[in-house]
């Protein structure tokens, strides 16, 4: 055969064919130019494939992704769509050109090199079959972040795997392994190494061209109300990228392929020009990524974490340990009885059941983590600890004790942590030696489902510590953000304001039910009177005897908790709180001595007010130095607190509202409660019409 130099020679793809007239295209890395105009690549990409397709002589085609995840920027999604320089026309002139790939009658086969998620797998969807090596995660997290995937995701997903199941890949967020995702239909064979997809695809192609025969087209179900109600139940429509997967996945049984690829890309164009989107990825995606791989370890890389001892074992310390555990970490976990200490390793083997059970991980690695959890009554077994972590039931005292009974076991160039909801860290630090080796790292619970922690810096702990903290976090798979200390410090703070408006409200009159449904309505994960009576009633009270002060809001909130206590109305735990507990449903419970003489409040109100007050405090923290950027606020606020993820976070939310906007709103609350205290300097802002971020930039510092 003539070779052909029109695609032979492309300067972005390496194009090559064998003796069976069988091409393989794989991409030039080293050619991709920065930043990257995805749209246009993949373009040349489709337009490569055709010119193929189009050579007589040629029998199949075999391609590696074209595209690798960690060249899709979606800062330059954004720039190039804000500007024009990508059209909802280029994107479905893009998807028509692959869409009549399948008129050739010439087997495509796509190949997986690694993991493989978003627009990178949105284009493996476009081949007509599919090989994975075992042991890469695949899926379309973009859900997570107020987008979805388009490029041809809703017109090829839901023949393939069902339109149920597509829903449910679209608009979840997770990553699948690609021995799920070949359970799924999503990968249709695979291959024990990397290596072995290329000679599978092209001995598919040569000796089993049947197979290709009926891809494509092996479902043709709609999409049922139950599937689209349970999302939207969780998503209440709020999040651009949900939506608009639903609409697509609806109209499906009704549109040409052709006319789902234009509708696609129209949309998908759309939700780029939203605030909520924008604000979603530079918080969720971005953020979290600078989070994660923290610019703040400059000279901590030599820190050797392998051993990490844990005081308490208990629901965060339990939770701590398997997490450690599933590192690699070797772990002893010390309670008070071995019994205790036995009872929390049992915690990580519950874990490993249900793992198990569901095929995330072997008999062979469950026995391995399990076994790296020592549990003991012995403080002389945390000899040698890199990391002692502290996390004890909260009360100054206990926790004072049991750091300085466990400090000399510590390995001399180890940190001590203390998980602690609310007590002030340099005042805990008092009970070592060397407060400079000391630190606080707040975990949520359940630890193993939370991502974030909170490292709080006292005002003594050293910069070599917070270092092995963050070098800590990461080795857990924790999003970690820094803030220095004070009352509550950050997440917890702002979080018993949240808990505090809704006791507020119902002193005020508010219907308890009204104040949950409109919670839920504006985004949060929680409404704060089930919060309440999750954590229970007397732990809240107990954290405000930690505090210092309280304000006449918190006395009045403290109050009520204490009337409710008195009554034996406790919390969940006790059957009954602000909610009643019967063996079905929880039911919320009416206090007959306080009438809801506000039932024809707003919803909107409630929204503002519960939104609003989180954001104002958190302001305060940036204003006061708990927290040193916005983005460390909205990611705490969202990670560890449940605020409404749509909004991007607190920061983001007053953006979003426009500061202007958002202090005369609360200053109509200002006659609610010192929750409502409005500092000048927001006001000095709000005259400027400051905002915290420019696109994915920040403004703080504020220079006046």
């Amino acid at each position: 055969m003539q070779e052909n130099e029109s695609y032979r020679t492309h300067p972005l793809f390496w194009v090559e064919q064998d003796d069976h007239h069988i091409i393989t295209i794989s991409p030039i890395s080293t050619a991709i130019a920065e930043p990257l105009d995805i749209v246009g690549y993949l373009t040349q990409f489709v337009d490569l494939v055709t010119l193929v397709l189009e050579t007589k002589e040629i029998k199949g085609v075999v391609y590696t992704c074209p595209i690798q995840d960690e060249k899709i920027e979606y800062i330059q999604l954004f720039e190039q769509f804000s500007l024009n320089r990508a059209t909802s026309s280029n994107l479905y002139a893009l998807l028509s050109k692959v869409l009549r790939w399948k008129t050739f009658n010439i087997p495509i086969v796509s190949i997986f090199t690694g993991n493989c998620s978003g627009i990178a797998l949105a284009s493996m969807l476009w081949s007509s079959y599919r090989i994975a090596p075992t042991q890469i995660e695949l899926g379309f997290p973009e859900a997570q972040y107020g987008l979805f995937t388009a490029f041809g995701t809703t017109v090829y997903l839901p023949p393939l795997i069902g339109a149920n199941d597509a829903l449910r890949l679209l608009t979840q967020g997770k990553l699948w392994s690609s021995e799920e995702a070949h359970k799924l239909g999503l990968v249709d064979e695979l291959a024990y190494h990397s290596d072995d997809c290329l000679h599978l695809a092209k001995t598919s192609i040569r000796h089993t061209p049947q197979c290709f025969d009926k891809q494509g087209s092996r479902h043709t179900d709609e999409i049922t109300a139950d599937a689209v109600f349970n999302i939207q139940k969780k998503a209440r429509g709020l999040y651009p990228g949900i939506n608009a997967v639903i609409e697509l996945l609806t109209a499906n049984s009704s549109s040409s392929p052709l006319e789902i690829a234009e509708k696609e890309a129209q949309l998908y164009l759309e939700t780029f020009s939203l605030p909520e989107t924008l604000s979603m990825v530079r918080t969720l995606h971005y953020g979290v990524k600078s989070a994660k791989s923290s610019t703040k370890i400059t000279h901590g890389n030599d820190y050797n974490l392998k051993k990490i001892g844990i005081l308490g074992a208990g629901m965060m310390g339990s939770g701590i340990a398997y997490e450690a555990a599933r590192a690699g970490i070797e772990v002893v976990l010390k309670d008070v009885t071995l019994n205790q200490a036995e009872q929390g390793k049992a915690y990580s083997n519950r874990i490993c059941k249900k793992l198990f059970t569901f095929g995330g991980i072997t008999s062979s690695q469950q026995h391995q983590l399990l076994a790296r959890i020592k549990p003991t009554d012995q403080m002389a077994d945390l000899d040698g600890s890199d990391c002692i972590i502290e996390a004890v039931f909260e009360d100054f005292h206990l926790k004072a004790q049991v750091t300085r009974q466990s400090l000399p076991y510590l390995h001399q160039d180890g940190f001590f942590a203390t998980n602690t909801t609310s007590l002030p860290i340099t005042e805990l630090a008092k009970a070592s030696n060397n407060p400079e080796n000391f630190i606080g790292m707040h975990f949520f619970s359940p630890v193993d489902r939370m991502p974030l922690v909170e490292i709080i810096c006292g005002k003594q702990t050293a910069q070599k510590t917070l270092e092995k903290a963050l070098i800590t976090a990461s080795r857990l798979n924790k999003v970690p953000i820094v803030v220095h200390d004070g009352p509550g410090f950050f997440t917890s703070r702002v979080f018993f304001n949240y808990l505090l408006e809704g006791i507020t409200m119902v002193l005020e009159g508010i219907s308890p039910e009204l104040i949950e449904q409109e919670a839920a309505a504006a985004g949060f994960a929680v409404g704060p009177l089930a919060v309440l009576d999750e954590i229970s009633l007397e732990l809240m009270l107990h954290v405000y005897d930690q505090l210092p002060r309280l304000h006449a809001s918190q006395k009045r909130a403290y109050n009520y908790l204490k009337s409710l206590v008195e009554q034996g109305r406790k919390g969940k735990k006790w059957g009954a709180g602000f909610y009643d507990y019967p063996s079905e449903n929880k039911t919320i419970w009416k206090n007959p001595k306080i009438s809801s003489l506000k039932e024809n409040v707003k919803p909107t109100t409630i929204h503002k007010r519960l939104l609003h007050v989180m954001a104002l405090d958190s302001y305060r923290c940036l204003e006061e130095g708990i927290l040193d950027q916005p983005i460390d606020g909205d990611i705490g606020a969202i990670l560890g607190v449940g605020y409404a993820s749509y909004t991007g976070g607190v920061f983001s939310h007053i953006d979003r509202t426009t500061l202007p906007v958002f202090v005369a709103e609360c200053q109509v609350f200002q006659s609610l409660g010192d929750q409502w205290d409005i500092p000048e300097s927001l006001k000095k802002l709000a005259n400027k019409n400051f905002r915290f971020y420019h696109g994915f930039e920040s403004n703080w510092p504020c220079i006046s």
